[in-house]
């Protein structure tokens, strides 16, 4: 998840080249912070002054832990099932663009059955005249462990309702399934 610095299409030409070059990052190693430290060389060399911010997240094939590197973004949303939604205990890193041969850091998650994973940008959340620090307390409490595409429709409706969005919004949800989902391959009727 990524957020370029300006708006119209000088960045989206910027995030366009970014998401490419992380992709082939990505193919040469499974480390999430090796793949930021990649991308931003790249960026300090071939984009100066360019400033983005972007978590990147690699989930293991068992699905139940992560690795996640943050370069000035937000760090996703924890829901659990039965308990508040938290964000992930990760450590935090420049953005992209700022401190040229900055090493970053990943952290690991663990995502136990029916928890619910909330990634976003900050469009999302940053309002005129509010504190963010409000704004990520109404994000948490609406996300909560529940199929994604409900978690979505109360999100939105809790931090943008009918008003229009005065920045782009990127919202990404995944859950791990419940394990009753897994015990006799489906639900009685």
């Amino acid at each position: 998840m990524g957020d370029v610095a300006g708006s119209g299409l000088p960045a989206a030409v910027i995030m366009g080249r970014m998401r490419s070059a992380l992709r082939a990052y990505a193919l040469e190693t499974a480390d999430p912070a090796e793949v930021l430290d990649r991308l931003d060389r790249k960026m300090q060399h071939f984009e100066p002054g360019a400033l983005a911010t972007v978590l990147y997240a690699v989930i293991e094939p068992t699905l139940d832990r992560m690795r996640v590197c943050l370069a000035g973004h937000f760090a996703p949303l924890i829901a659990r099932p039965g308990r508040r939604a938290e964000s992930a205990d990760v450590p935090p890193g420049l953005m992209i663009g700022i401190a040229p041969g900055e090493r970053r850091q990943a952290g690991p998650v663990t995502i136990p059955p029916g928890t619910l994973l909330c990634f976003y940008t900050d469009g999302l959340i940053e309002r005129p005249g509010e504190p963010i620090d409000d704004s990520l307390a109404r994000l948490a409490r609406a996300v909560t462990a529940q199929p994604p595409e409900t978690a979505i429709a109360a999100v939105m409706a809790a931090l943008v309702g009918n008003q229009p969005a005065r920045d782009d919004i990127a919202l990404l949800m995944l859950r791990r399934q419940p394990p009753d989902v897994f015990a006799g391959g489906g639900r009685a009727a």
